[in-house]
């Protein structure tokens, strides 16, 4: 037993080392994991079928932000353009849009209608509602427990991955920052700041991860595991997975071809999922039986324990190393460091454009060539739009001159 709890006060540490600017966020859904467990009379159990799968999902979380990071760093290519084209081809108008122009109301004061208030909770939802399936799914059927954790496994490395190699703006940040569609109201982000500050930076650690959306894949992996376990008593987590799908379109988080992408992942990681479970476990049925609720011995629990921590380290670790890379002055969220490919393919086609003219000039500012930057800003100052963008590109033209003076 003492083993057991020097096991979960390490845990604990390490995740308040993780999550240092915000501990809160995460480490309190962990700890509702251990209570279910203790009330459950299975600590042991959570321990050796648990650990590693909590520990990989944190480090994935902190990889989303590694991976923008070094985007960032590295100068590699973001793309805008492709999935807003595919999408306008699919519908006309990117849904986000139209849903906006429809549904979206605010009284006098700016006040959220009750809708938006329920999209958002549901919104937020999707960071635990998976983990409550697997909790659901561990206590009434164990011998689906390893294609349950296999699927995610498979899910979350290669959406990360993806995220990687094709990282893509979402509808609300093609609108707002770059004005490629009509201003989406980010209606969420807005409700969470008010209410529950301390979950909104847990929002966006990569800000360009739009496909595929790991937010739709999630719920649509738990909704296809749970039909085949139980077909049609499974309907009120399918209606709240199309609730959640209708919301991240709503909000212009998601284009639907990033959840139609997620789709596509999902359905290939239950096919590789079936393959390796079969192979492993030697087909053995999605039921119950004694030797999977049998608590463990010590010494089978000492591999998953130290396995565990070491990924807890390893996610402790790739966050630092995320904060010491963030460059210093630049506004991570707002995101002007990448590189948009598709602007520097299209220079000419946007030169008229304000945002992305002081893209371009950001852009340049950020990499030290402030030299190349001032002629962006200088258009911007011709297409300023009001005092305050005027007095914005002149405090960005004056860090230019002081930057050229230096190296002068």
């Amino acid at each position: 037993m003492a083993f057991l709890g020097g096991s979960f006060l390490t845990l604990l540490a390490v995740l308040l080392l993780v999550e240092r600017a915000q501990p809160l966020s995460k480490v309190l859904i962990v700890l509702w994991i251990i209570l279910a467990a203790a009330i459950l009379g299975r600590l042991k159990l959570l321990l050796k079928d648990w650990f590693v799968f909590i520990a990989f999902l944190l480090l994935f979380d902190v990889l989303r932000g590694t991976v923008y990071v070094l985007t960032c760093k590295l100068h590699l290519p973001v793309h805008a353009l492709y999935v807003l084209d595919f999408e306008r081809a699919l519908f006309g108008e990117v849904p986000s849009v139209s849903l906006q122009r429809l549904l979206l109301r605010t009284g006098p004061s700016g006040h959220f209608s009750w809708l938006e208030d329920v999209l958002s909770v549901f919104y937020g939802s999707h960071f635990v509602a998976f983990l409550f399936v697997g909790l659901f799914i561990w206590i009434y059927r164990p011998g689906a427990l390893a294609k349950y954790k296999t699927s995610f496994y498979l899910l979350v490395s290669l959406g990360v991955s993806l995220y990687a190699l094709v990282p893509t703006v979402p509808p609300w940040m093609a609108a707002n920052k770059f004005e490629l569609l009509p201003p989406l109201v980010r209606f969420n982000r807005i409700l969470f700041d008010s209410a529950i500050p301390v979950l909104t930076g847990g929002f966006d650690l990569n800000p360009v991860s739009a496909m595929p959306s790991l937010h739709a894949g999630f719920p649509i992996l738990c909704c296809l595991l749970l039909w085949g376990l139980y077909r049609m008593k499974a309907l009120p987590f399918y209606i709240y997975s199309l609730v959640v799908l209708f919301a991240i379109v709503y909000t212009g988080d998601h284009y639907v071809t990033d959840i139609l992408g997620g789709l596509v992942l999902v359905l290939f990681c239950l096919f590789m999922t079936a393959y390796l479970v079969k192979r492993r476990k030697g087909g053995l049925a999605d039921g119950h039986s004694a030797e999977m609720t049998r608590p463990p011995d010590r010494a089978e629990l000492k591999k998953p324990a130290l396995a565990g921590l070491v990924i807890f380290l390893a996610g402790a670790g790739a966050g630092l190393i995320n904060k010491a890379l963030a460059t210093p002055g630049v506004d991570f969220y707002d995101s002007d460091v990448p590189r948009y490919s598709d602007f520097f393919r299209n220079e000419d086609r946007y030169k008229d454009s304000f945002p992305v003219e002081l893209y371009f000039g950001s852009h340049f500012l950020a990499w030290n060539d402030p030299r190349a930057a001032i002629p962006h800003f200088e258009k911007c100052l011709d297409m300023a739009r009001s005092a305050n963008e005027r007095q914005e590109v002149e405090k960005r033209i004056e860090l230019c001159r002081r930057a050229l003076g230096q190296k002068e």
